[in-house]
């Protein structure tokens, strides 16, 4: 034991002369290195209270959890969120009224019986007064045929031509009246009794009402179940670690304190949609864009923003207006699909036919007017969350979009997206030129140049 007033110093071994001969160069340990001073900018003053912390930055995080009827931030409760989303689109909701209270079906059945009778009716009509003036012409019809040339033309006239022009006549004039009729059928029974007509309106107003609010309930309710059924998963940790923040960041630029759960779809198609209380991601969109951060927020904000205003409540609710028709349309057409026989989609046309116009003609072309509405307004919010160029990406690269939409007459008026070239003029930035081709649209095909010639030997 060393006494106090001795100074101690460590044992040290000391090495041969050759000792680098000996020992490989790797076993000789350098001197530890003394911890670097870090120099504080401001440092604490003895007896002075500690500053306060700086708040923690409040991150929008998932607001639905456990609650089922979770909404997007702004809505006081849940009730103000299902009102909200059933009468913004007024033009759906107007169509889905006609056709449950008016009877719209029964209307074409009675316009489509009513032109085929009022298109026999002139055809025969016309073609046997050609024939026999006195037959149905009448005494001034008559007189007319006792003119030298003018009656001679008239009856040549009506014998060639005046078949066609009465099946014409005829079936416009019998299908609109016909049309009437089925539309006011109910009311003509009705008319005796006022309070039967106010009764019949009311009733049928409420049982759609109620129908579309029970629809839109279950829809909302069992949205997470449906969408695991359809195949539709949890993002990976990558794929979570890729869009989450993406998401996060879009929610915020929108002042929103939450956003939807994300969920990944596998389909290779590129596109993503919007739920009541999910995004969907298909995996197609991820490779579509290399996984940029770039498109891919701007379309979370474009999704967001249906999110937040509702969207997918206003077309729940309408087609619960209508489930009946709907369910029945479903119905025929996957059965016209599914028998290709001519005599068996014949007759499914034959009897289906009234629901078939009443859909396609009635329902579809007015909600999608306010669908097209609704794709304006979100691509307007995911410029107003700063991505602008994103989306301009995103619509270049696609013809049609990137979250659905159809061909053919559904493309022209019955579509649910406005054309992407729209889109793309209504978020162009003032003064910017945006000349033609977009640097993102899809390559064009090269011109293949075909050749041959003539081998010699």
């Amino acid at each position: 034991m060393a006494q106090p007033d001795q100074v101690t110093t460590p044992l040290r071994v000391a090495a041969p002369a050759d000792a680098s001969d000996t020992v490989p160069q790797a076993m000789v340990m350098p001197p530890h290195p003394a911890p670097p001073v870090i120099a504080q900018e401001n440092p604490p003053v003895p007896g002075w209270p500690k500053p306060p912390a700086p708040p923690p930055q409040r991150r929008p995080k998932s607001v639905l959890g456990p609650r089922l009827f979770a909404r997007p931030p702004g809505f006081p409760n849940a009730g103000s969120w299902l009102v909200t989303g059933m009468f913004r689109d007024w033009r759906g909701l107007l169509g889905a009224i006609l056709v449950s209270v008016f009877n719209i079906p029964l209307a074409f059945l009675f316009g489509g019986i009513g032109a085929v009778l009022g298109g026999l009716s002139g055809f025969l009509g016309i073609f046997v007064s050609a024939v026999d003036p006195g037959a149905t012409g009448g005494p001034g019809f008559e007189t007319l045929q006792d003119f030298p040339i003018v009656g001679t033309a008239m009856q040549t006239f009506l014998f060639k031509a005046g078949g066609p022009v009465g099946l014409f006549v005829g079936i416009v004039l019998g299908g609109l009246g016909g049309f009437l009729f089925g539309l006011l059928l109910p009311w003509f029974v009705a008319a005796d009794d006022p309070g039967v007509a106010i009764g019949l309106f009311l009733g049928q107003l409420f049982g759609a009402f109620f129908l579309g609010l029970l629809y839109t309930i279950y829809r909302v309710a069992a949205e997470g179940a449906t969408l695991r059924i359809a195949g539709v998963r949890q993002p990976s940790r990558r794929e979570s670690e890729l869009l989450l923040p993406l998401l996060r960041e879009s929610a915020e630029r929108l002042r929103l304190n939450g956003y939807p759960r994300l969920l990944i779809d596998d389909s290779r198609e590129p596109n993503a949609y919007c739920g009541a209380r999910h995004i969907i991601v298909n995996r197609g969109l991820l490779d579509e864009f290399n996984y940029d951060p770039e498109p891919l927020s701007a379309v979370l904000a474009h999704e967001l923003t249906h999110w937040r205003n509702a969207d997918s409540i206003s077309s729940f609710f309408i087609r619960g207006m209508v489930l009946p028709y709907y369910l029945l349309y479903i119905a025929v057409t996957w059965a016209i699909e599914r028998f290709r026989h001519p005599v068996i989609q014949f007759f499914l046309w034959a009897i289906a036919w009234p629901l078939m116009m009443t859909i396609r003609y009635v329902i579809m072309p007015l909600q999608g007017m306010g669908s097209r509405e609704a794709e304006f307004a979100a691509d307007h919010g995911a410029v107003e969350a700063g991505h602008r160029v994103g989306l301009r990406r995103a619509l270049s690269r696609f013809r049609t979009s990137f979250d659905g939409a159809r061909n053919g007459w559904d493309l022209s008026v019955c579509a649910t997206h406005p054309p992407n070239e729209l889109r793309l003029e209504r978020i162009e930035e003032p003064g910017v030129n945006y000349p033609l081709p977009d640097p993102d649209a899809p390559a064009r095909p090269l011109p293949v140049v075909v050749s041959s010639g003539v081998y010699k030997d």
